[in-house]
């Protein structure tokens, strides 16, 4: 089989690889020139694309190269940040494993939160002015950055105090949304069109800068010290649900399924995330969602306790994409997964 798997070197380049060989397909490495050691160190790809950073994959030339390697790229996060996505979804011309549609609606936290209601899934609320905040909030800039940048306001004095602060360019970009108290649960799902069917293939958690390691500080100490909280994610932490809360699970992620269809044709394709706050087993509220593979799913490279009961194999999320393209070529059916 000639099909190659292509993907930018970040955030889940190096399980992507990873599964693109385990599939027997070939790896392609899209690598930034400072990032090569650090890849080279894994020696997962078969062939390697040295770019000076992520705008590069808009060149003609990167484009052409792909497309005469029959590469389909796996998108991930860097490319929602460091991307025009709009220009990425117009201008790159190989064809994007999943529905490169969708990226613009996950950049835009507005379409975002339509797209959630659509689906009938319950979210926080949000706030077009300080002026209408009558509770907690957290404060969230545009994009995949990662927690980057969030702040948290007990309330519109408070809100307005930081905001007098805040760097006057960012202002107008700010997404104010109540802050939700409870625990934060990733689960990744993977919808293939070639089977109908929506899988769950791991849960996370995420650890954050400063905000996870605050609760090892007295109460008193914290007043004292005057920290405030940051959000930026480090890592990932496995988890493993309450059985009896999987259901309500597979519901939103049908329902997101089936809402995408609907606003976004063809729908998500391959692996999403629903991005939830538990306050209790049953009250669950959901703030956000990716709809490409999240860097959660770096946790579970060889397959997590979900993954197992489904597949009986190690099967992560990279290696997931890649045998749906390899299906999809031994079946002519390629365009229903690429766009």
């Amino acid at each position: 089989m000639n099909i190659s798997v292509a993907t930018y070197g970040s955030h889940s380049a190096l399980q992507i690889l990873r599964g693109a060989r385990d599939e027997k397909l070939k790896a392609v490495l899209i690598c930034p020139r400072g990032h090569r050691r650090l890849y080279d160190r894994f020696r997962l790809a078969d062939e390697t694309l040295l770019v000076d950073g992520v705008k590069d994959l808009l060149r003609d030339d990167m484009q052409k190269s792909l497309i005469d390697m029959k590469s389909v790229l796996v998108p991930h996060g860097t490319i929602i940040s460091d991307v025009d996505i709009e220009k990425f979804v117009e201008d790159f011309k190989a064809p994007v494993f999943g529905n490169r549609r969708l990226l613009v609606w996950e950049a835009d936290r507005e379409l975002k939160e339509k797209l959630l209601r659509e689906a009938g899934i319950r979210v926080p609320r949000t706030f077009s002015s300080p002026d209408e905040v009558d509770c907690p909030v957290i404060v969230k800039l545009p994009g995949a950055e990662g927690g980057r940048g969030y702040f948290l306001a007990s309330g519109r004095e408070d809100l307005l105090k930081k905001l007098a602060n805040l760097d006057v360019r960012k202002k107008g970009e700010l997404y104010i949304q109540e802050y939700v108290l409870g625990v934060t649960v990733y689960p990744h799902f993977f919808y293939s069109p070639l089977k109908g069917e929506v899988e769950l293939l791991g849960v996370d958690r995420r650890y954050e800068t400063n905000v996870d390691s605050l609760g090892r500080i007295p109460a008193p100490d914290q007043l004292n010290l005057g920290v405030q909280p940051t959000y930026e994610v480090v890592g990932n932490i496995p988890l493993v649900l309450r059985e009896s809360m999987l259901e309500s699970f597979f519901e939103m992620a049908e329902g997101f399924v089936e809402a995408t269809k609907r606003l976004v044709p063809p729908g998500v394709i391959g692996p999403f995330c629903i991005e939830a706050i538990c306050r209790a087993p049953d009250d669950i509220v959901v703030f956000e969602f990716s709809a490409r593979i999240v860097a959660g799913t770096n946790l579970f490279v060889n397959g997590s306790p979900y993954s197992y009961l489904l597949h009986s194999e190690g099967m992560g999320m990279g290696r997931r994409i890649a045998r749906e393209i390899r299906i999809a070529c031994e079946t002519s059916s390629l365009e229903r997964i690429t766009t």
